[in-house]
């Protein structure tokens, strides 16, 4: 999953994309409490602006771990399932933060179950923190020394790729719940964090998804490396990095022990992003905790803790 990118019309699409640069705002501490943020709303920290567009979807189930199916022709078999978590408290008489959750590769076949896990992981998280999540199946298939693995399927490629998915998956959680357009985020693991690394800092994001229209989002053992600067310095990146239209804050967590980190390069991530002018601490949040290629309920926690008190304007 590596794709060279820096070429004259990328950087032309970077500089383009700060003419019209989304603004990050920073939310009241009442509305990432543990404690149901309407229980605040209307008391503490009114003098904190807090931006507001909701969906105004009501059709959905809820509460509760449910399937969704869309249909996409061109892509896969044309009919798409992903996986859903409202809580328990889930009303549609307020908007609620909405977060997209993409798997890793895995065995060809047992994306499904990937998909569920990942959801099922960040529904521990999501039940007590007062959000809705979405984990779409990614539709891509390579083979390795005669192994069959599932992975994302990436643009460029003729027809859909799993970013149009994406923001399919987001534009239908819309539409059946009141989604708090201001606050959608994005999380993903191994490839899916590659993925999300690129769906957000690159150039082939669709409407409704990416730099300009999402509030934050995390990852855990992926790398800018793998797939945004894939073939490309750590310099080179810095400079197209430093050329997107926002700093949107984003959260990595990587195991001290991941190949990532000890070989593959996502160890320096951290510091090309404050290079191309990310702040560690406001919108640049890098943990290195004792493990391998994987993450735990904690660091899950931590993640939403870290990108949780940011929405996003036009």
């Amino acid at each position: 999953m590596r794709r060279t990118f820096l070429s004259i019309a990328a950087l032309l699409a970077a500089a383009l994309h700060v003419a019209s640069a989304a603004t990050t705002v920073n939310l009241p501490t009442w509305a990432c409490a543990i404690t149901n943020d309407t229980v605040f709303s209307s008391g503490f920290q009114q003098e904190l602006w807090t931006p507001t567009n909701p969906s105004g979807g009501s059709g959905g189930a809820a509460p509760g771990k449910f399937s969704r199916t869309l249909s996409i022709a061109g892509l896969g078999v044309g009919t798409q399932t992903y996986y859903v978590y409202l809580p328990p408290d889930y009303t549609p008489s307020r908007p609620w933060p909405l977060l997209f959750v993409l798997h890793g590769s895995g065995n060809y076949g047992g994306q499904d179950v990937a998909a569920q896990q990942t959801r099922d992981n960040w529904a521990n998280i999501a039940q007590f923190r007062h959000f809705i999540v979405a984990a779409p199946v990614s539709n891509a298939k390579v083979t390795q020394a005669g192994v069959d693995y599932a992975t994302w399927l990436i643009p460029p490629v003729t027809g859909p790729s799993d970013y149009d998915l994406i923001a399919a998956v987001v534009a239908d959680m819309e539409g059946a719940y009141n989604i708090e357009r201001t606050r959608i985020y994005g999380w993903g693991h191994s490839a899916g964090a590659h993925v999300l690394h690129d769906l957000v800092l690159g150039s082939y994001a669709p409407p409704g998804i990416g730099i300009d229209s999402m509030a934050a989002y995390g990852v855990s053992a992926g790398g800018l490396q793998q797939l945004v600067c894939g073939g490309v310095s750590d310099a080179a990146c810095t400079t197209f990095l430093s050329g997107v239209s926002r700093k949107i804050p984003v959260d990595i967590h990587l195991g001290n022990t991941d190949p990532l980190y000890t070989t593959y390069g996502a160890g320096d991530d951290a510091t090309i992003l404050a290079n191309a002018g990310w702040v560690a601490g406001q919108n640049l949040f890098y943990t290195l905790f004792s493990g391998g290629h994987s993450y735990t309920s904690s660091n899950l926690g931590q993640i939403w803790t870290n990108i949780c008190p940011f929405a996003v304007v036009p």
